[in-house]
């Protein structure tokens, strides 16, 4: 289906009923296809927003100095840890008399929406690649660098921020906002214009498809009709196998509280044979780690999953974890820091505890958390070192004594004096905490292992 969005040669009303058949025609018909035409100005009349006031697109007319050549729009894309700004062009073709039109772009379905005025959503992430169409008000999103941009009736914009830290939206004029949200395929001509996938990343591709038809033929794929359950969410365990059991206990836990009775999570495990991976650890052979990792993303896409946790911080890697992401694109990955950093909220000056991989200036997980605008505290460096000590000869073969729980008690206490919380950045630290000591320090310590398997929660069922 092709309509033009937006047409100055007839009357606004008229322009608005089709730009709004537009919409509801596209979201009853399934898949669909539109064509870029005109800013969207005049949609705003539609919803009682009077003569549009906010700053259009940038895109060249003939009044300032010749026709247009490309329909300019903001673009918010991200790396796979930060989110940044930037400008795409959709080029023009000729449309004969009708004017100027891009080439057809495939949409997977469209959106009305509207929101309060007082709409403040803090650090998210775009939930697919999509065009947003903003027909009355003012919005303003920040991404981590603190780069801020405004919209107004009738701009359009790119998002594609679908990994990493995210970016902050919040309404600016108290006034309830329409908007129209046209969802991208990520298979579509955009992903190739955005991101030239490698030779590697291809072949890497063709065998998840080859996987994913080969187990869809064995039947297990999800019966008709089951948009209502809960997502399946895959999880990369083993690294080590106690706090994987304490990641898949915690997920349905979480599922049941929620919905009762004996409900639970749909979850498939991938789990590692932790001796291999830990071995390429201490050796920093990170590159290998990543392809452990993309293997197993790959296997779990195939067996339908619908988003990954690795449940280890310390293969959180940038480098590890960035080869899975790549391995799977069509499957968020949920991201240790982000969901811890969502939980600090408040907080300012933060202790990070965990291995020597994760407790360090310089690690993923302290520089996510600083681009949150937290200050990171580090232990002294022989208590780092004992730490790192008891997790990987202690505690990652489920080894617990005592006098390590009391010397981890002591650790916090001192930490705590001095900070507004300490991060358990290790998945197995919260093995030297009781249940009386958790309750202690509840809203103090954090354990990454718990806040990551919550957000795997919200997730599944779909609270975000």
């Amino acid at each position: 289906h092709v309509l033009p969005v937006g047409c100055d040669s007839m009357p606004p009303q008229r322009a608005n009923c089709l730009c709004l058949f537009l919409c509801l025609h596209a979201a009853h018909a399934g898949p669909c296809r539109f064509t870029l035409r005109r800013p969207l100005c005049s949609l705003s009349c539609l919803f009682g927003a009077g003569k549009c006031k906010g700053s259009m697109q940038k895109v060249p007319s003939s009044e300032s100095g010749g026709a247009p050549t490309a329909w300019e729009m903001v673009h918010l894309k991200d790396d796979g840890v930060e989110s940044s700004w930037s400008t795409v062009s959709f080029p023009f073709v000729s449309g004969g008399d009708i004017g100027k039109m891009t080439e057809r772009l495939p949409c997977d379905g469209v959106w009305l929406r509207w929101t309060h005025g007082s709409y403040n959503y803090k650090w998210h992430n775009a939930p697919r690649r999509q065009i947003i169409a903003s027909l009355n008000g003012h919005v303003e999103a920040s991404v981590g660098s603190g780069d801020t941009r405004r919209f107004g009736p009738g701009e359009t914009l790119l998002v594609e921020d679908t990994r990493g830290e995210g970016h902050c939206t919040k309404s600016l004029d108290g006034v309830g906002r329409w908007s129209i949200f046209i969802a991208l395929p990520d298979d579509g001509p955009l992903a190739w214009l955005f991101a030239r996938p490698t030779t590697r990343e291809l072949a890497l591709a063709a065998l998840a498809a080859l996987a994913a038809a080969a187990l869809a033929a064995c039947a297990l794929r999800r019966p008709s009709g089951a948009g209502g359950l809960p997502r399946r969410i895959g999880l990369i365990g083993g690294l080590a196998p106690a706090s994987t059991i304490d990641y898949y206990r915690r997920i349905n836990a979480g599922v049941r509280e929620r919905l009762g009775g004996r409900h639970a999570a749909e979850a498939v495990l991938f789990s590692f044979d932790q001796a291999s991976v830990i071995e390429l650890e201490f050796a920093q052979r990170w590159e290998e780690v990543g392809e452990q990792l993309a293997r197993a993303g790959l296997a779990l896409a195939a067996a339908g999953c619908e988003a990954l946790l690795v449940c280890c911080n310390s293969v959180h890697h940038e480098v590890a974890f960035e080869a899975l992401r790549r391995a799977v694109p069509r499957v968020p990955v949920l991201h240790i820091a982000d969901a811890t950093a969502a939980a600090l909220s408040g907080k300012r000056r933060v202790a990070l505890l965990g291995t020597a991989f994760t407790a360090n200036e310089n690690s993923f997980f302290a520089q996510r958390l600083r681009r949150r605008g937290l200050e990171i505290v580090l232990d002294e460096p022989a208590a780092r070192a004992e730490l790192d000590r008891l997790i990987y000869d202690e505690l990652t073969v489920d080894v617990v004594r005592e006098e390590a729980a009391r010397w981890f008690a002591a650790r916090l206490e001192r930490l705590l004096v001095r900070c507004d919380a300490v991060v358990l950045g290790c998945t197995e630290l919260s093995m030297l905490l009781d249940a009386e000591a958790r309750k202690r320090y509840a809203g103090v310590v954090f354990d990454t292992a718990t806040l990551h398997a919550e957000a795997a929660v919200r997730f599944a069922l779909r609270e975000e």
